[in-house]
């Protein structure tokens, strides 16, 4: 585990370990996996309410469950993307709740930062969403902008070596 913190681990260690969860590790997001992304935005998130002295436990909690939502979105290029991916933008947050509900006791805050991660679709009512929508949103463009810098890169590479 990249995160060896013992306060974040002894809130997220019994979501991390149950088997639903770990199927996230299958379902590709960005770069890298959906559990990759919800436990980076859980710790850094963390981190922010923590320093805050807001409820960290709650923060951590919500935000690895806010993609819990165990499906893999198609992103396979075809006219309806756009209105697949807003279907997606409104719905994931709301089947991540259901999955989460199904599985463990949530209390409102981290129901909250689930079902409103994906701000502006829905308003977030506790600071710690607003963290959780934040941290998400920036490690998101930032999992993009790395994502297309390998991309350019290796075109660029393949481009140069063409050439010479």
């Amino acid at each position: 585990m990249k995160y060896a913190d013992t306060k974040f681990m002894k809130i997220a260690g019994p979501l991390i370990n149950n088997k639903e969860f770990q199927k996230m590790k299958t379902i590709k997001h960005h770069d890298e996996s959906v559990y990759d992304h919800v436990v980076d935005v859980a710790y850094h998130s963390y981190k922010m309410a923590y320093k805050r002295g807001l409820d960290w436990e709650s923060t951590i909690r919500g935000a690895l469950l806010h993609d819990f939502y165990l499906y893999k979105f198609d992103k396979t290029p075809r006219v309806r993307l756009p209105y697949d991916a807003l279907k997606h933008m409104i719905h994931h947050p709301i089947i991540a709740l259901e999955n989460a509900t199904r599985l463990f006791e949530l209390n409102r805050k981290e129901k909250d930062i689930i079902v409103s991660h994906m701000f502006p679709a829905r308003i977030p009512k506790f600071k710690e969403s607003w963290i959780v929508s934040y941290v998400d949103k920036y490690l998101a463009v930032y999992e993009y902008y790395l994502n297309f810098r390998k991309l350019t890169s290796k075109k660029y590479r393949e481009a140069y070596q063409r050439a010479q």
